[in-house]
């Protein structure tokens, strides 16, 4: 299965992807929740409202599918890996889906993350219009809040990430500060329109100063949370050590996916699901668990080499995918 990933075998890969997304997803639409997940923004309730149990989860499938292609089309288009596998794919539907899958404020406010970090990585190619991309960047932030106010933790990766890239003039952060407050603007405008602006702002602050540490789970749930970080930290590793024959524009783009790590980890403490909230970390371990499996030769460093050596990366890779694709059949479901 690996080497069908590895050889742009796009066909194969597609109904892996699928596959497994299906099965992590089957008890889900088989028993929906009938109300949306805690912890959105009202922009997140309003989409929310309307839908069927049937419908939401539906939805969520589409836009968690479609994230992971943008997160794979970024990937690309930035030159962070060969074009071809949709490895990131795999991986970031693996992330989003343990636990029970449905459409959340974190799988919602995702698109706008994904958006922003491709704002970010523009400005290391296209330095004249950097303004335009400081303030896309803090918009797409905004806008992500607009749907899980939690998600602004994204902001201090965001803030380090423009360090990275150098942006130190005090236009950039003029147009950071107003990107960022331009959703808000529209949104308290409306608000006061309406005349919701104290009950709105109300549950903005007690969804923001709602943050606990879940120190309970069932033993699988565990062994789940161990072996997700655990790719995850060799992952980051595999990517240290490969960034050290790489040029630097590479390292930036590398650098700034990584941090957003950060905002995951402050993220983890909002949500009830696992002891770790995959969900909240499905960029960054899309991106890392990809590099443990990924062909070097495909993003310019050295190849794995000895023959043996890919037949067990293969048996690791299946191994893996089985493991969580089971995990989520064993996992009692939680409304």
């Amino acid at each position: 299965m690996l080497k069908s990933f590895r050889n742009n075998n796009i066909i194969v890969q597609i109904i892996v992807v699928l596959a497994v997304a299906g099965l992590m997803w089957a008890r889900s639409f088989a028993h929906p929740i009938s109300t949306p997940a805690p912890g959105g923004g009202s922009l997140y309730y309003w989409l929310t409202g309307a839908l069927s149990p049937l419908g939401s989860i539906i939805l969520a499938f589409v836009l968690m599918l479609s994230e992971g292609v943008l997160l794979t089309s970024i990937l690309y288009r930035h030159k962070l890996i060969g074009q071809g596998t949709l490895m990131p794919v795999l991986f970031f539907v693996i992330a989003m889906s343990l636990g029970r899958p449905a459409l959340t404020p974190v799988l919602s406010g995702t698109l706008f993350l994904l958006l922003a970090i491709e704002q970010l990585l523009l400005t290391s190619t296209l330095l004249s219009i950097g303004l335009d991309k400081t303030f896309g960047a803090a918009a797409c932030v905004g806008l992500a809040m607009l749907l899980c106010p939690t998600m602004a933790v994204f902001i201090i990766p965001v803030i380090i990430s423009m360090f990275n890239y150098s942006l130190y003039s005090w236009r950039d952060w003029t147009m950071f500060i107003l990107g960022l407050l331009a959703p808000w603007i529209l949104v308290e405008t409306y608000y006061w329109v309406c005349d919701e602006m104290f009950y709105r702002n109300y549950l903005l602050l007690y969804t923001l100063t709602d943050f606990h540490l879940r120190v309970g789970g069932t033993l699988i749930q565990w062994i789940v949370s161990i072996v997700f970080l655990l790719l995850l930290v060799l992952g980051i590793l595999r990517i240290m050590g490969m960034s050290r024959n790489r040029n630097i524009n590479f390292n930036k783009n590398v650098t700034t996916l990584l941090l957003f790590t950060i905002g995951s980890v402050a993220l983890a403490g909002y949500t009830r699901l696992f002891p770790i909230a995959a969900c909240n970390y499905a960029i960054p371990f899309a991106c890392c668990t990809t590099y443990l499996f990924i062909d070097s030769g495909s993003v310019g460093s050295v190849s794995f080499g000895r023959h043996n050596k890919e037949i067990w990366l293969n048996i690791l890779f299946i191994a893996v995918v089985l493991f969580f694709v089971v995990a989520n059949w064993t996992t009692p479901l939680i409304s």
